[in-house]
């Protein structure tokens, strides 16, 4: 047993802290500013990994967790740690990753808080298991650092209402002798519980993830009887997935009840969001990252902004937040579904200044550049492993004055934004955003310029 100081909070979650032998150490469940007890269970030549075990010394950001499964549940990593010093700790974390990568000074803006940091997860994706003797189905969330499920029956960052649900399931296929699927022996039929949930209306669409390539007539009878114990949900889909991988939805659905869609009312912005496609987690917390996008661009442009660049578009969510205050938006996504989403979306919200283009984001970009197209500002909001080199290139050429990068991943948006630099763009301003509260997960959105001013 070791003890140790916490010195800091890190990306991942963990504590650091360091040993007798001035070798770092990484501890789970801990606080900056803990004195611990701690158990390694993973020694390396430069550092190790531990669990705590006894808490000698807390730290004046400790609170109690809301969660009583905390501990062992891997869905969250903070929430021992005050909501508000969470905030400062992702703002600490932004700011060193940039300053790592760029290797100069960066001032970046304390993060925003999320309106609601409970109840504030709006999609949720449960893997279920079963156990091997009673053969119970279980739903919850893997243990940290492992694939073993955490059965869950109440979580706190989640509608109440998608745990009452979540639990009549595991009864109602446990009924039918629907199995769930194992991984080590790729047999059984369920993988994943997915909900969709609407926090505008409160409405929900379930998404059965199957190990199968079609429905199983009594999982139809059971999409029938949920709907009818929970009037709350508007649809059931299930989706097909044979992978052997962590890979959680495959390709193709099969909507089984009611709608395949939920959507969403942002300040009377209308998404209309499909099975598959994507859309914040924190619909609130969204918000205040459209509003920052939106402010950074507006300081750029005394009247409105001429031409738009939205690449990854999606649904439309920054193009149909933005609307008003571009004169015209070009729009790129190649993810189907999402396009079929956004055309919905443009004509709700009577957006005809959009214009909407399919296909892959490098290849519109590279096209674009070809044709000698250039915009006023491009907004940029790519998957967690950032941008290609070749699609920054685009960015860069196609933006006369301002890019937005809004990113889910401070190591991929330092790295992108040194490229961004070496291709002509500063850094005029950062905004971390909490997404995901009591988590080590935060958003930046961060405004460049050619002026450097």
């Amino acid at each position: 047993m070791e003890k140790v100081e916490i010195k800091s909070l890190v990306y991942g979650g963990a504590g650091v802290g360091h040993l007798d032998n001035g070798k770092t150490v990484f501890v789970d469940d801990v606080v900056d500013g803990d004195f611990v007890e701690a158990e390694i269970y993973s020694d390396k030549k430069h550092f190790a990994f531990a669990c705590m075990k006894n808490l000698l010394t807390p730290s004046k950001y400790r609170i109690d967790p809301v969660c009583k499964l905390s501990k062992v549940c891997g869905g969250c990593q903070w929430q021992q740690v005050d909501y508000e010093h969470q905030l400062d700790v992702k703002t600490r974390i932004v700011k060193d990753t940039l300053q790592k990568a760029l290797k100069k000074e960066i001032y970046v803006e304390r993060t925003i808080a999320s309106p609601d940091n409970l109840q504030y997860r709006c999609k949720v994706q449960m893997p279920v298991s079963q156990t091997k003797t009673s053969k119970r189905i279980l739903a919850g969330y893997f243990k940290k650092n492992s694939h073993e499920l955490v059965n869950i029956k109440y979580c706190p960052i989640q509608p109440d209402i998608i745990g009452e649900i979540c639990e009549y399931l595991k009864e109602a296929i446990q009924k039918k002798n629907i199995r769930a699927y194992d991984e080590k022996t790729q047999k059984g039929m369920i993988r994943h519980f997915v909900f969709r949930y609407s926090s505008t209306n409160k409405k929900i669409l379930l998404i059965f993830v199957v190990n199968s390539k079609s429905t199983a007539p009594d999982l139809r009878i059971v999409a029938d009887e949920v709907r009818h114990k929970f009037p709350q949900i508007s649809g059931v889909c299930v989706n097909f997935n044979k992978q052997n991988s962590n890979v959680i939805m495959g390709e193709n659905f099969e909507l089984i009840s009611g709608d395949d869609f939920i959507e969403e009312n942002l300040e009377g912005r209308i998404y209309h969001i499909s099975k598959g496609s994507f859309f914040q987690v924190n619909p609130r917390s969204a918000l205040n990252i459209f509003k920052t996008a939106e402010d950074m661009l507006k300081s750029q442009f005394n009247e409105k902004i001429p031409v738009l660049l939205d690449a990854y578009s999606g649904v439309g969510s920054f193009s149909i937040w933005l609307k008003d205050a571009a004169e015209r938006i070009v729009a790129v996504e190649d993810y189907p579904q999402a396009v079929c989403d956004a055309k919905i979306n443009l004509e709700k919200n009577q957006a005809e200044n959009i214009s909407l283009f399919e296909g892959d984001a490098q290849e519109v970009l590279d096209n674009f550049v070809k044709e000698g197209q250039v915009f006023d500002a491009v907004i940029i909001d790519p998957p967690r492993k950032g941008c290609s080199e070749k699609a920054l290139e685009a960015v860069a050429a196609l933006s006369k004055r301002s890019i937005v990068y809004v990113s889910c991943n401070p190591a991929t948006l330092g790295r992108d934004l040194k490229k961004l630099e070496e291709l002509g763009f500063f850094i005029k301003r950062v905004q971390p955003v909490d997404m995901f509260c009591h988590t080590h997960h935060v958003e930046t959105v961060v405004l460049l310029g050619k002026d450097g001013g």
